[in-house]
């Protein structure tokens, strides 16, 4: 007979397996990696961090950023190991999120053996959500179910310390990334269940109030609190990922993630004589944050996949046999699955023609072709990486962290063609325009006579104004293989 342990530490390692090959499956980086590289650069080679933007030419704000560590973290990574280390990291991250979910579900009263099928449709799910690599909130994921194993830890009586040491993770996660909120905001949801189930609940109060006091420990002291505050409650009408599930975008590609969070919450209620309110007050407010925004949705996969896995095994506890079986099978598949890997090319930087604009900015470094340049919100991170300081960008991804709101829906305006599209020509000093060519913008500047369409690319037409174009330019190389080997190769930060 194979021990207990033996057992949990090989379905750890078939989950860790399994998390390498999916991570493997993330088809690229997400947009704004680009711009956490270049603070994680400045701060690891000339101990620098930024408080003013210098990758545009518009009016900024104080740069609060509140994800310099996960620059750090990232550049870090990609110095010392290359850009496979990035696919380790999420596929690590990945892992350990997972652990800590087995983990809180085995706080559960007469919990269940681990089942590898749940797990593994969990991180399914997950990679759903969070299918580009090396995102910042990858850190809140693991930081919020780190904070869950705790906190249901100390409601079942099984630590009675370790609650403090949320207060040093605080700390660390408030300087990786501003998702710190949604673990303070969990501390005080297990506060109110203690309080309306009547328990001891000064600990949660004490410890929730000792965090959002330690927020203040970051690069720009108290004055972050108000950027936080304004970023936590700051509506991004215009950013897709804030949507709401029920936009009619969203509903195709959320709708199994959904229905996994509210089958969790609907199964907590079945067969149950007596109603856990600290664990329907989580469920319910994670699961209408992430119907809310899709963005938080993976808050709550991890809350109902720790909290909801008793619950969810009992309706299926008839068909436990079949289960079995299926489950002696994954085990084989998943490591079938894991010798599929070096198909991935795992070693190999990702380089995708189709979402970042490759071989426009190749055609602007190559033809020197200097100047302030308005790209597409999401390829600004990746234009000043590449091609800073010889470009200036409109703006990127940092949005609130940098920009105000007036050059936002000055740039709104411009794609989308609205009667003052041309606001962001006459109010700053605009050199280069590069609209997607599916944007309307696109085929108006074409036949506006002060412009003139130099490049057309894949994803962008590049427009210089009339008499600033040349007789002849050269044509940019088109084999991806030289952008894998050159994706991380940019601009240079040392001479702002």
């Amino acid at each position: 007979m194979v021990s207990s342990k033996k057992r949990q530490f090989f379905l750890l390692f078939i989950l860790g397996i399994f998390s390498l090959f999916l991570a493997c499956l993330s088809t690229n980086y997400d947009y704004d990696l680009f711009a956490r590289l270049i603070v994680g650069e400045r701060f690891i080679e000339q101990g620098i961090l930024p408080f003013k933007d210098f990758l545009s030419y518009t009016p900024t704000h104080p740069w609060y950023d509140h994800e310099w560590g996960s620059g750090v973290v990232f550049y870090f990574i990609l110095k010392h190991i290359g850009a496979v280390g990035l696919l380790l990291f999420q596929a690590l991250m990945m892992f350990l999120t997972t652990f800590f979910v087995i983990k809180t579900q085995k706080l559960q009263k007469h919990a269940y053996p681990t089942s590898l099928i749940f797990m593994s449709i969990f991180l399914v799910l997950f990679l759903r959500l969070n299918s580009e690599l090396v995102r910042c909130q990858l850190f809140s994921f693991l930081f919020f179910s780190i904070f869950l194993y705790i906190l249901e830890g100390t409601r079942k009586g099984k630590y009675k310390n370790l609650i403090w040491i949320l207060l040093p993770i605080v700390i660390l996660w408030n300087n990786l990334h501003g998702g710190v909120v949604a673990g303070i905001g969990l501390i005080f949801m297990y506060m109110i269940g203690a309080i309306l189930e009547k328990k001891s609940w000064k600990k949660y109060f004490l410890a929730g109030t000792a965090s959002g006091l330690l927020l203040i420990i970051n690069p720009y002291g108290v004055k972050y609190l108000n950027f936080l505050f304004s970023a936590t409650t700051k509506q991004r009408k215009y950013v897709v990922e804030w949507w709401p599930f029920f936009a009619p975008r969203h509903i195709l590609y959320y709708i199994y993630p959904s229905v996994f969070a509210a089958f969790g919450f609907i199964s907590t209620f079945l067969k149950k004589k007596k109603l856990d309110i600290t664990k329907t007050i989580i469920l319910a407010v994670t699961l209408y944050m992430g119907l809310a925004h899709v963005k938080l949705l993976s808050l709550s996969i991890i809350s109902t996949a720790a909290l909801c896995y008793n619950d969810i095994v009992c309706v299926f506890i008839k068909l436990k046999k079949w289960l079995k079986k299926i489950e002696k099978s994954l085990y084989l598949a998943i490591i079938i699955l894991a010798l599929l890997i070096p198909l991935f090319s795992p070693l190999a930087p990702r380089a995708d023609s189709n979402k970042f604009p490759l071989y426009e900015i190749e055609f602007l470094k190559i033809n020197n072709i200097k100047g302030n340049i308005v790209v597409p919100f999401g390829y600004g991170s990746y234009t000043s990486y590449k091609l800073y300081p010889d470009n200036l960008i409109y703006m990127d991804g940092r949005y609130e962290e940098v920009y105000n709101d007036e050059e936002f829906e000055t740039l709104r305006a411009y794609e989308l063609v609205e009667k003052n599209w041309q606001d962001i020509i006459n109010k700053y000093p605009t050199d280069i325009l590069m609209p997607r060519k599916r944007n309307d913008i696109y085929s108006v500047l074409k036949q506006d006579p002060n412009w003139v369409l130099i490049f057309d690319g894949k994803n962008c037409g590049i427009f210089v104004k009339k008499g600033k174009e040349k007789f002849s330019y050269f044509e940019p190389e088109y084999n991806i293989d030289y952008y894998r080997k050159t994706m991380f190769k940019h601009g240079d930060f040392t001479n702002d």
